[in-house]
Parts: structure tokens; C-alpha cells; sequence
């Protein structure tokens, strides 16, 4: 069953996305696509990762690793079993678009004070309006987003 997901086109795609602008190695990239693709309470065991991916023990315990570090997945254990399962994390939505909103509330920030710089600076190559329409788009965007993050935190709370 899971192999066949391996094969599917749609996940490679996947894979690559996390690989590519999460910057996540290969076998953590795959892992992850994975768990999304699996998308349900009772998880994956380490055994069934290490079954589908057939590498060994330490890559996948260091991938499985980055992952909790980096808080996509969550790992848990069934009563009365001593197995560890992981899933993604049950508010995943949320997670990816406040980072998005810090990384965008960062670069309008550091954008600014550049600005800033750059005004007591002769000989510049971006034109101040360039600028300015950047910084106006990351208010736009931030703005969405924090609309966003508030109906996403709304949803959670209806669980």
C-alpha cells in the first residue's frame, strides 16, 4: 500500500516541494511527504517508515528527528503500547502560515530599515518606488494572512 504511494507522480511532487523550499534532505523530504500523504490520527510507526523507505535505522531516526525539531510532525504512543507513531502535526495549516507571516513581517522589516539606509546613500539601484510598491504588497499580503491565521485558529477551536 504505502509503496504504491511511493510511486505515485503526485508524490515525488510533493517530496521535491519539501525538499526544494524547505530546504529538507532527500530521504526527511520524502519522509514528510509521507505522513501527509498517510493524513490520519493513528500515524506511522518507525517500523513502517523504515519498511517503506528501506534505509537504515540512523537516517531515518535523524529524519524523523529533524522533523519533530522542526514541528511538523508529533509523536505519540498508543496506550498500553510502547511503540512510538507519527503524524503530522494536527495544526499544520496554522504552523506553516504564521512562519510564513513572520518570515513576510521580517522581510518588510528589514526592507524598511534598508529603505531607510539607502535614503542617506547616494547612486541606489532599486528606485524608491520600486520599494515602496514591495513594502505596500507585503502589507497586502500580511494583512491576508493574518486574516488567515485568525480563522484557522477559529476552526481549531470548533474541534
Amino acid at each position: 500500500m504505502m509503496q504504491d504511494i511511493l510511486e505515485l507522480d503526485l508524490f515525488k511532487e510533493v517530496a521535491t516541494h519539501y525538499e526544494v523550499f524547505y530546504k529538507l534532505p532527500p530521504l526527511t523530504a520524502r519522509i514528510y511527504a509521507l505522513l501527509v500523504f498517510n493524513n490520519c490520527k493513528e500515524g506511522l510507526t518507525f517500523d513502517d517508515v523504515l519498511e517503506t523507505f528501506q534505509a537504515s535505522k540512523s537516517s531515518v531516526s535523524h529524519s524523523i528527528n529533524s522533523l519533530i525539531e522542526l514541528n511538523f510532525i508529533e509523536q505519540f504512543k498508543k496506550d498500553c503500547e510502547r511503540k512510538r507513531y507519527f503524524r503530522v502535526k494536527k495544526n499544520l495549516f496554522l504552523i506553516r502560515m504564521e512562519d510564513v507571516y513572520k518570515r513576510l513581517i521580517r522581510e518588510k522589516t528589514i526592507t524598511q530599515k534598508l529603505r531607510a539606509y539607502r535614503k542617506t546613500q547616494g547612486n541606489e539601484l532599486f528606485k524608491q518606488e520600486e520599494v515602496d510598491v514591495y513594502i505596500s504588497h507585503l502589507d497586502n499580503v500580511t494583512e491576508s494572512i493574518e486574516k488567515t491565521i485568525q480563522n484557522l485558529k477559529l476552526h481549531i477551536k470548533d474541534k
